[in-house]
């Protein structure tokens, strides 16, 4: 199969890739184990690198979440790691707090979540989204943000592709 060929099933299968609403994550509270195993289900489908359990105790120890009460986990922090989770590869955590923190100012988590997966979920298809919000600099930063986790993961994919086709030169010495 040519490099061209991979790169283009991969970004197929990309676009059948969505993220979930709020509505339809858990209501129940969950145990990290169970928290960590929903986000990498939709993070390893982009092609992002999952979370662990440290990684998220360290969010909490970092008050980069909120700690869970009674060791389980509610809808908005699940929230909050899946967002961190496919932003993390591009931006650092004050970059993705101050993001989030910025969206929330005008919107409820829960609104601003929606637009966040509307928007996304239409990119990851390639189409065009709508503007989901109120807001036009949110929804700029929003768009910008999700351009360049995924144009991140298009050049590294289409790298790799291209990679393991590739000869390696010969290295001579004069």
């Amino acid at each position: 199969m040519t490099e061209q060929n991979q790169y283009t099933r991969w970004k197929k299968q990309l676009a059948q890739v969505r993220f979930p609403y709020w509505k339809e994550l858990p209501a129940l509270e969950l145990y990290i184990d169970q928290v960590v195993t929903i986000v990498n289900e939709h993070l390893t489908g982009i092609g992002v690198e999952p979370l662990t359990k440290s990684m998220v105790n360290n969010y909490v120890k970092k008050k980069v979440i909120q700690a869970p009460v009674k060791k389980k986990y509610a809808v908005n922090q699940l929230v909050d790691l899946l967002l961190i989770g496919f932003f993390k590869s591009s931006f650092s955590i004050d970059e993705i707090r101050a993001g989030i923190a910025q969206v929330t100012v005008s919107a409820y988590p829960r609104q601003a979540y929606d637009q966040f997966v509307t928007l996304l979920n239409a990119k990851l298809a390639g189409t065009t989204p709508a503007t989901a919000g109120d807001n036009p600099q949110n929804d700029a930063l929003e768009s910008l943000a999700i351009d360049t986790v995924l144009n991140r993961l298009k050049a590294g994919r289409l790298l790799q592709t291209m990679r393991q086709k590739q000869t390696p030169l010969a290295v001579t010495k004069k």
